[in-house]
Order: structure tokens, then sequence, then C-alpha cells
């Protein structure tokens, strides 16, 4: 059995035991074809980039390589199919040359390079920056928050508080009612507020 098809049934099986754990479901409820958001796993967002972190951690535990999934890949994959996550993973670990991944945070077309105190500049914050009266929606922050180590928790279902030990303020949007400029412009200040802590 070539190294690659080990490879392959490696990350196949760790997706799968993941989601046993994380979904709590049998190994033969898991279907390759079906999104990690849809039925039966209805995970959120925020919890499939959480996996994406921790595979490429197992990953560079396992190779000694430096894995780092760029911001890019990670919301380019959030919405595959478990199969086609898979696949992509194996080949970003894996690349058909045979030599190992070490970085793919170097720009892909349209992709974005610049570093602010160690942490991958988002072009998300910036679309917030520039646009607070677009139509954004929780998960948008919550993406942004678990990029920053920013912890965030719901109210009693009507609102949800973003905060971070660096930063003496928190934020507070509504889970229910549409999001305004204000709320995100506190949000953005937060995390401004945050890059000035690192300095």
């Amino acid at each position: 059995m070539s190294e690659a098809v080990n490879t392959e049934a490696f990350w196949a099986g760790t997706v799968v035991d993941w989601l046993v754990k994380n979904a709590s479901l049998r190994k033969e409820r898991i279907d390759l074809k079906r999104k990690f958001t849809q039925e039966p796993y209805n995970l959120s967002a925020v919890r499939v980039l959480t996996m994406m972190d921790e595979l490429a951690a197992l990953h560079n535990a396992r190779s000694g390589a430096r894995l780092v999934l760029s911001q890019n890949w990670r919301l380019a994959h959030r919405n595959d199919s478990v199969g086609d996550f898979i696949l992509a993973f194996v080949r970003l670990v894996q690349p058909e040359d045979g030599s190992a991944a070490t970085d793919n945070a170097a720009p892909l077309p349209g992709a974005m390079s610049e570093k602010r105190h160690g942490r991958t500049h988002s072009q998300r914050v910036e679309a917030l920056r520039a646009n607070p009266r677009d139509d954004w929606k929780p998960v948008d922050l919550e993406i942004i928050a678990s990029q920053y180590a920013m912890k965030f928790r719901k109210i009693t279902g009507t609102h949800e508080v973003f905060l971070h030990p660096s930063v003496p303020h928190c934020v507070t949007i509504p889970l229910k009612a549409p999001i305004r400029p204000p709320h995100i412009r506190a949000f953005v200040a937060m995390i401004d507020g945050m890059d000035e802590a690192a300095r």
C-alpha cells in the first residue's frame, strides 16, 4: 500500500473518529457526502474551525513539520462535505510532488500574507471596519473571535458576549435582532485594543 493511500486512510479515520466523538454519533451514521453543519452532525462553523486547528496540531506532532492553516484555506473549506474536506486536507499535508507542506500560509491567488504581531491580518476584520452596515451575522463575529482567541458566550439566548483578557471591556451583540453598526464598530475596536496590548 502506498504512502499516499496510508496518509489518506489515516486522516479519513481521524476525521471520522473526531465526528463520532464531537457529534455523538456511531460510525455507521457518518456520511462523507454531508457537510459538517448538516444533519446528522449539526456542528457550528466555529466547531469546524476548531477541528481544523486540532488536525493541524496533530499533523505537526506526528511529522515535526509546521503546518499553519491560513484563514483563506479555513474559510474556503469550512463548508465542504466531510469527504471533500478530507481530500483537501490530505492534499495539503501530502502534496502530489511528495514534498511535505510545512506552511500553507504563503499567499495563494487572492490570499493575504500580511501579519500583525504574529497574527494573520484578517480580511474579515477589514470588511467589518469598511462596511459596518452590512448584514453581519453572529457566526461572522464568532469566526473572527476564534481566530483571535477571544472568548464568547451566549446569554439567555438573546445576546452574545465577546471578551479577551487583554481588553478591559467586553462587547455584546444581539442574536435575534439585526447587528447594528455600533456593535460592529465596538467589536473592531476591541480587536484593535488587543493589537495595542500586544505591542
